[in-house]
């Protein structure tokens, strides 16, 4: 793919932006029926959270799929997650039976087949309308995508791993030795990952998204794998280490978990993400459609590269490294032009 034709792709990209937007007022309107402590969690995810489907969105322009199917159930999925995120993290809540009742319905809401849980089973606060309608309408659109059952064991394999991630860390005092525990425990070093570059790879949900493109194919066995194989750990823990390294001041000030703060200093952290990067593009020239997940990675360098958080740390020189082909280049230039539009936040 041309440069020119990456930056079509990104035009009919933005294009799709609004619609997005429309989408998550939708959601938006429907906590207006919640209670006061939920819906204020649930209107605060989405305010503050959008850019995650945005983001996301970028897999409704994956050749031949149902683009209005694949966006209905991101933008479900994702908004799931990000709620979930805010009960976990802002509630004053720290009880890990709460945290994993939560989190079955980000599993439900990838599994058609199993009944719906009680969500709110062991949590202060009820509502029968917002969380169910995620799950459900996440469910209605699986139901659509022709191939969905072959890359199912992959896909909750990738769920499963995203909801033991955000139970244990938002557990206090002691999430960081849990989570430590078990990343150590479940996922063998055998590609020459340090244990936060695992942990990282647990919590991106892009890996989930691809395998809702990939629904609409009828991919072999080796293929699925490789799909699989190049999403985790090396693009998710790529996408989550980039996010956590943009937000190393807000984090430090907080005092809360970030997973760039493992490193001995920022060279070496910027030098573990350049070597993920490398390993990711590598990666991607395995897959169909190649060239799109290569935009993909492209995407998020310049995404956060572009972010206003880099330069206010003085982490840009350090960063410079990855923005290493003209593609990319153009990219981050566009992504600073819809920052200054308010597009991205």
């Amino acid at each position: 793919m041309s440069v020119v034709n990456k930056l079509q792709l990104l035009t009919r990209y933005t294009a799709r932006f609004p619609l997005v937007k429309r989408t998550l007022n939708q959601w938006r309107q429907l906590t207006n029926e919640m209670p006061y402590e939920l819906r204020l969690q649930a209107q605060l995810s989405i305010e503050s959270k959008a850019f995650h489907c945005i983001g996301g969105s970028i897999y409704m322009l994956y050749p031949k799929v149902t683009q209005s199917v694949i966006l209905t159930a991101i933008i479900a999925l994702q908004t799931i997650s990000d709620y979930l995120d805010n009960l976990c993290d802002r509630m004053n809540i720290n009880d890990e039976l709460v945290f994993r009742q939560l989190h079955y319905s980000f599993t439900d809401a990838l599994d058609p087949s199993k009944p719906m849980s009680d969500y709110y089973k062991y949590y202060p606060y009820q509502e029968s309308t917002y969380l169910p309608a995620l799950v459900t309408t996440c469910r209605t659109q699986i139901k659509k995508m022709p191939y969905y059952s072959q890359y199912k064991p992959y896909i909750l394999q990738l769920a499963e791993n995203y909801c033991q991630l955000q139970v244990l860390k938002h557990l206090m005092p002691d999430g960081e030795k849990h989570l430590r525990k078990w990343v150590n425990t479940a996922f063998a070093d055998n590609v020459h990952l340090e244990w936060n570059e695992w942990a990282a790879a647990t919590g991106s949900t892009l890996g989930i998204f691809a395998f809702f493109a990939a629904s609409f194919y009828n991919y072999s066995s080796e293929t699925t794998a490789d799909i699989f194989h190049t999403y985790f750990p090396w693009i998710q823990s790529l996408h989550i280490l980039l996010d956590y390294y943009i937000d190393r001041l807000e984090d430090y000030e907080h005092h809360d978990l970030n997973f760039t703060f493992y490193y001995r200093d920022l060279e070496h952290a910027a030098e573990r993400l350049h070597y993920i990067y490398c390993k990711s593009k590598n990666r991607v020239q395995l897959l169909p459609h190649s060239v799109f997940h290569e935009l993909i990675l492209q995407g998020l360098i310049a995404m956060y590269g572009s972010d206003p958080k880099l330069k206010q740390q003085n982490l840009t020189s350090s960063y410079q490294v990855m923005l290493d082909s003209t593609s990319t280049r153009l990219l981050y230039t566009g992504c600073r032009f819809l920052r200054k539009l308010k597009y991205l936040i």
